[in-house]
């Protein structure tokens, strides 16, 4: 019987060891992912942050531009209509190269109206979008009136952040910029 004993005690050791190992590299695959799905949420931020802030570089609206000398005689009623929101199409302006808008050439915040791209850095590629509108003044909810008010939605995805599903999630930066704040 002892014989028997001994092999039942080592079985069952094993048992043991190998449940903890199975728990420790299911632990560790965890953590990793972790770790990646911070990193790459990072440089989702940082890439959101970049556009916004190259947005809030640029003039408020194309009728107040740095080079005009003067505002808009009513304001906001003087500002972009909301449907003309995005890229200028005016050939003097050259915002266009070959049909797309080029970032480099925006003037003003709403150019980023409906711009998008594909970022490539070392952790991916992200594909991120803008969307300006304005907003009101008393809960900053979309408004289809020009406002003194514009926000700026910044969304970002990779298919290396997914859902349960598969799918991939969305990201999505905000910021309200006043035109008296400038």
């Amino acid at each position: 019987m002892i014989g028997y004993s001994e092999v039942i005690q080592t079985m069952a050791a094993m048992i043991i060891f190998s449940m903890i190992l199975i728990n420790a590299n299911y632990m560790i695959q965890r953590n990793t992912m972790m770790q990646i799905e911070g990193e790459l949420e990072q440089e989702i931020i940082s890439l959101g942050q970049e556009i916004i802030e190259e947005s809030r570089l640029r003039s408020f609206d194309r009728e107040v531009e740095e080079d005009d000398s003067l505002p808009p005689a009513v304001i906001p009623g003087g500002f972009t209509p909301s449907s003309d929101l995005g890229p200028d199409s005016n050939p003097y302006r050259d915002n266009f190269t070959s049909g797309e808008p080029d970032r480099s050439k925006f003037t003003d915040f709403d150019d980023y109206n409906g711009w998008s791209e594909t970022v490539t850095t070392e952790h991916g590629d992200f594909e991120i979008s803008a969307e300006v509108f304005y907003v009101d003044e008393e809960n900053f909810e979309y408004t289809s009136q020009p406002s003194t008010f514009k926000k700026i939605e910044v969304t970002i995805s990779s298919h290396f952040l997914t859902d349960r599903q598969g799918n991939p999630r969305n990201y999505t930066l905000e910021f309200i910029r006043n035109y008296y704040a400038d």
